[in-house]
């Protein structure tokens, strides 16, 4: 099949500019760690990430109000949902922030994860460790079936068997997303072939291709949500950012 998918190959000098709002992103998420306790709102942490993309001379990769999105335990809205100022973290819950920067022109797309231990735990729950290995796995599975030639869906296809093969539902969206100038840039889709993708989960990945590699699946504590970015090179992949493959413990 001949896609008609326009190609979103990245030049070394547009590859660069991801990778300095990579970094920019993970300073932020360092200096948020510290910041995360029992009795914050979802908000506070949204105005804390604010307050640093302020202080870095970086804007939100997309919209303020949602940029970033917080999710505090198991009672949050998942998806594009705003940070809400009644949900507050407690012990016991999962907090997943999903946030980018534009820098010179160009995003970055990642998500975050952190336990907040109840009195006496020296671990996170047995359920909330293997969903998150489960996350990390399925994403080490796309990152191997993402390169050139492969087409959209046959790579989100190996990151989803991992998941129901681990006996989570399917996650409901596609694996990826272009990355650049805008934070979904267009082109190949990394999605199932469902209608709402139409054709670009049959395109073709190529060398040069920046994307987003994300999944989650829902646990009693909250979300486990995982997402990193990517570059296409002629062998494979390589990971723009530095991979999360521990769970923050508070």
């Amino acid at each position: 099949m001949i896609s008609c998918v326009e190609s979103t190959g990245k030049s070394p000098d547009e590859v660069g500019r991801i990778r300095r709002a990579v970094a920019v992103t993970e300073r932020v998420i360092d200096l948020l760690t510290p910041q995360i306790r029992p009795g914050l709102s979802e908000r506070d942490l949204a105005a804390f990430v604010h307050a640093r993309f302020a202080d870095l001379g970086v804007s939100p990769a997309w919209p303020a109000e949602g940029c970033p999105i917080v999710n505090s335990g198991p009672a949050s809205d998942l998806g594009h949902t705003y940070p809400s100022a009644a949900i507050l973290i407690e012990p016991g819950h999962l907090v997943h922030i999903d946030l980018g920067v534009r820098l010179d022109g160009y995003c970055s797309d990642l998500q975050r994860m952190w336990y907040v231990r109840r009195p006496g735990e020296s671990a996170p729950p047995v359920d909330v460790q293997r969903a998150f290995g489960t996350v990390v796995r399925a994403i080490e599975a796309g990152a191997a079936a993402l390169r050139p030639g492969a087409r959209g869906f046959e790579v989100d296809a190996a990151a989803r068997k991992v998941v129901v093969g681990a006996g989570f539902p399917e996650f409901k969206h596609g694996l990826g997303h272009g990355l650049g100038r805008a934070v979904h840039d267009g082109g190949t889709m990394l999605g199932p072939r469902w209608p709402c993708y139409g054709r670009n989960v049959e395109a073709v990945v190529e060398a040069g291709n920046v994307f987003t590699l994300e999944l989650g699946v829902a646990t009693g504590s909250g979300v486990v949500g995982l997402e990193e970015d990517v570059l296409v090179t002629p062998t494979g992949c390589e990971f723009l950012s530095s991979r999360q493959h521990d769970l923050m413990f508070i």
